[in-house]
């Protein structure tokens, strides 16, 4: 296996249009690294320049100390899985398999075992004589990922692959793609739009945007420390909320003032805000770190305000609440014995010791 690394990579295409700006990202040996962002960020584009699939307009790309920038792809000893799968519909599960192999003029028994070995591991035996036609989605997935695994590379590549599959079956395949990451002990770069499956399969996560990278972090660091407010609102399912307001001292105590109401900052935040008393500030707060204070057991005057239900939406084990403080919308997540009803006016009880705290007019992390 092998670790991968972007210095100062940059892609431009024709018209000046930058698509990837100084990217520099390493990616250790036998490491899940998840490329996350929204459509044009610059992910898929970054993974193609790692493949050699797309040129590099500079900077550089090494794999296992080798720098690949005009290495052709055949040798650079990747397998990339694609969002089409791009499987050959004349050939059967054991030919697309073994395709590669005969290609680079392997000894048949070789392919043969290999072929087996991929297929016993993603439990896909009974389908090596049958052709794509034949194949669900997810089985489908699981021999385009046979294929890559029979190479052997020294890292897998793979470009939004379960974007094509149901809902039931994306969670599934997200599984069985972490266990094959545990089994193979190997490098591998995975590109998403999906925040959930970036946050439940990556070992780290690179969050992209407009051809930046805005940070790289293990899951919990970007949900629990996001860089900026970018990543606040990007990672996490229902989304940070954002208040806009200002600081203001009252009496001794700091608060975050909006339209309608003011909380007071945590201890635990007071000094990194001091000196922006006065001053516009961007509050953001977890939906689960919002409730009802009829079920609150931390409720106080200055933690609380009123906000108006907009919709109930129940999810089984937990209810989400959109609702307006008159200025912001914004989302709660609270318990299945919230009574809650849509046009209701409900004091809720923000955590203040989990708030986060934006600088206005760059986006960037203050506390």
């Amino acid at each position: 296996m092998a670790k991968v690394v972007l210095e100062h990579v940059c892609k431009i295409y024709p018209g000046d249009v930058m698509a990837v700006n100084d990217a520099n990202l390493e990616i250790e040996d036998q490491e899940f690294m998840v490329l996350v962002g929204p459509s044009g960020c610059g992910k898929s584009t970054t993974l193609r320049m790692v493949a050699g699939l797309e040129e590099i307009s500079s900077g550089s790309v090494y794999i296992d100390g080798k720098k690949m920038n005009e290495v052709p792809p055949k040798n650079r000893d990747i397998a990339m899985v694609f969002q089409n799968y791009a499987l050959y519909p004349h050939m059967t599960v054991y030919n697309n398999m073994a395709f590669g192999l005969k290609l680079r003029h392997y000894p048949k028994a070789e392919i043969d075992k290999r072929v087996q070995e991929a297929a016993e591991i993603l439990n896909i035996q009974p389908l090596l004589e049958r052709k794509p036609k034949a194949l669900s989605g997810g089985q489908r997935q699981r021999v385009a990922v046979g294929r890559a695994i029979v190479r052997k590379p020294k890292a897998f590549l793979f470009d939004e692959p379960l974007s094509n599959l149901d809902a039931k079956m994306r969670v599934q395949m997200r599984a069985e793609i972490n266990k094959l990451h545990t089994r193979l002990s190997s490098t591998m770069i995975y590109v998403t739009h999906d925040q959930v499956e970036a946050m439940t399969m990556g070992d780290r996560i690179c969050v992209m945007k407009d051809g930046l990278i805005q940070q790289t972090a293990a899951p919990l660091e970007l949900y629990h420390r996001p860089a900026n407010r970018f990543v606040a609102g990007f990672i996490g399912s229902p989304p940070m909320n954002f208040f806009e307001g200002r600081l203001e001292r009252r009496e001794g105590t700091l608060f975050f003032v909006e339209e309608h109401f003011a909380l007071a900052v945590d201890d635990a935040h007071r000094s990194a805000l001091d000196c922006y008393d006065g001053k516009p500030m961007v509050w953001g707060i977890r939906p689960e770190d919002l409730n009802d204070a009829l079920y609150a057991l931390n409720a106080r005057p200055d933690n609380q305000f009123k906000a108006r239900v907009e919709v109930v939406e129940p999810m089984g084990a937990e209810i989400y609440l959109y609702m307006n403080s008159g200025v912001h919308s914004f989302v709660a997540r609270v318990s299945t014995q919230n009574n809650a009803r849509v046009n209701q006016e409900v004091s809720m009880v923000a955590d203040m010791k989990k708030a986060h705290y934006f600088d206005a007019d760059s986006g960037l992390a203050i506390a």
